[in-house]
């Protein structure tokens, strides 16, 4: 994965902050391909919050920057108990490394 591990765990510690704790994560995409460069960094997050999470998206988005540096990030984010059906979310469940 080309991703630190400073990095790894500061995306886990946020979004356990603003997803709690018992959220998934998994990086997926060009990140977890040690043979290709460049690339966003592709997140996926499943999280049993309910409400709001297109506020708990931004403030998520907006602390990781801050943290990090700002750097394109996809975020993909979805709630347990109602998976989204789209064939992006399937990819990001099944090809993603949980961290």
């Amino acid at each position: 994965m080309r991703l630190s591990e400073e990095v790894l765990s500061k995306i886990k510690t946020l979004a356990n902050k603003h997803f709690g704790e018992s959220c998934e994560v998994r990086i997926f995409g060009s990140r977890i391909d040690n043979s290709k460069r460049g690339g966003d960094i592709d997140i996926y997050i499943k999280t049993d919050s309910k409400e709001n999470l297109i506020e708990l998206k931004a403030k998520f988005l907006a602390e990781l920057k801050m943290t990090i540096g700002d750097q394109k990030i996809d975020l993909l984010v979805e709630s347990k108990d109602k998976p989204e059906e789209n064939p992006v979310y399937e990819v990001a469940r099944t090809t993603g490394i949980k961290i």
